[in-house]
């Protein structure tokens, strides 16, 4: 029964060693003063603890306002790279939507387009026999698959700028929202709080 008595002392002495050690070692990062100070918040009577909760359930109600209004940036950028514009329009920006999803449509297009006269080529110059039209079909069908391969690639950047510029735009729309969340609160007379009514001039 001692030796139980001891060896409870023992860890009782030695939980309280290692956490002073610990204090020690962490220095004077922690401050009993400055954590209890009540006024540390401007907190000198209760007028100010109340102003101070209202002043935070605005701010709270705002935050909870843009949560509903804000877009992902992320859920932005995929819907463009699957639609190009489609990001675009999700955040309103309908004339860089339009510009973007109808200049990749017409690069798409193009880039067929002289895909296919470069095939046409291509088949006359597998089935032709004579070395004059060989050479000619030949010819004739490298350049259009150059420009084809040319504008794809063109296309390629084209989608991949629109992806960046959704993110840019969204961020953009996000931003816009809040200052018009901001500006509405800052503009309103008359605030109802769950503490009362107070009037603004």
């Amino acid at each position: 029964m001692q030796n139980n008595v001891i060896s409870y002392k023992a860890v009782i002495l030695f939980l309280i060693i290692f956490m002073l050690s610990i204090g020690l070692l962490r220095g004077n990062d922690f401050n009993i003063m400055d954590f209890s100070n009540p006024y540390k918040y401007d907190w000198y009577d209760e007028t100010g603890r109340i102003e101070f909760r209202d002043s935070l359930l605005v701010a709270t109600q705002l935050l909870d306002d843009y949560e509903q209004v804000k877009q992902s940036p992320l859920s932005n950028a995929l819907k463009t790279a699957v639609l190009p514009g489609w990001g675009h329009f999700s955040v309103n920006s309908y004339t860089k939507g339009q510009i973007f999803l109808g200049s990749q449509l017409v690069l798409l297009g193009t880039s067929i387009y002289f895909y296919e006269k470069s095939m046409i080529h291509y088949r006359k110059y597998k089935s032709a026999t004579q070395i004059d039209e060989i050479e000619e079909h030949y010819e004739n069908a490298i350049l259009p698959y150059r420009q084809s391969n040319l504008l794809l690639g063109l296309l390629a950047v084209v989608w991949g700028y629109t992806i960046y510029d959704a993110i840019v735009e969204t961020n953009q729309y996000n931003a816009n929202r809040w200052n018009e969340l901001t500006q509405s609160e800052s503009n309103q007379s008359l605030i109802i709080t769950p503490t009362g009514v107070s009037l603004r001039f």
